[in-house]
């Protein structure tokens, strides 16, 4: 059933409101789908080298002293995002504010 859009709320039936409504709903993105596609993306280098917002030479630097996850398939070098963001938060510093908040909760 086509609805007319430009037509007043009040004048649709039960039916044609469910209806309109789901369409706009489908409409929306799921954003827990759309972070949970995103994290689990998958990255070369180059995209790795800009997501970690270093040089590309840096990430090569890292990958050798093993302190970045990675995985090879091949000569070629692969990231997931979701590790990468991990280990970006691992380097996290605390303010004095939230040490002492944790120190109080012990």
């Amino acid at each position: 059933m086509k609805i007319d859009k430009n037509r007043p709320m009040y004048s649709l039936s039960v039916e044609e409101y469910i209806q309109l409504n789901q369409e706009i709903l489908s409409s929306f993105k799921d954003p827990e789908v759309e972070t949970e596609k995103n994290n689990s993306e998958i990255m070369d280098i180059e995209e790795a080298a800009i997501y970690l917002k270093m040089a590309k030479q840096t990430v090569y630097s890292m990958i050798s002293r093993k302190i970045l996850p990675y995985f090879k398939r091949g000569k070629r070098v692969f990231f997931r995002k979701a590790e990468l963001l991990s280990w970006l938060e691992k380097g996290r510093k605390y303010t004095n504010e939230e040490i002492l908040a944790k120190i109080k909760q012990d």
